[in-house]
């Protein structure tokens, strides 16, 4: 059985994404959460690789996934805010932003007291 580079071909995804290689970038990360559906790199990437192709109801459902695995990632959190505005959920919206910022400060407070 051959090893699964995850953490390489995340990279290789965000690389694609960058340069606008969004479905190269989209078939790599589905790819890696074939072998690794809870890796949570890859479901933040993935949700905005969709959320650039305009595929929101995507973008949001792995968005929502890497926070079932992480609630706490602040990165999936913004991205869920920036989703739920694009969907028009303006409620969500407000309540996924709260979050971070709350989660931010708790980051922020956690690395003043190191």
């Amino acid at each position: 059985m051959v090893e699964l580079n995850s953490k390489k071909l995340i990279d290789d995804a965000v690389l694609c994404f960058a340069i606008g290689e969004d479905l190269e970038a989209k078939e790599i990360l589905l790819s890696v959460l074939n072998h690794e559906p809870r890796n949570v790199d890859a479901l933040r990437a993935i949700s905005e690789v969709c959320l650039s192709l305009q595929e929101l109801k995507l973008a949001e459902s792995f968005c929502r996934r890497a926070l079932t695995v992480d609630p706490d990632d602040l990165t999936s959190v913004v991205s869920l805010a920036r989703i739920l505005v694009k969907n028009g959920d303006k409620e969500g919206a407000e309540e996924a932003s709260s979050k971070a910022r709350i989660l931010g400060w708790k980051e922020e407070l956690a690395s003043d007291s190191e």
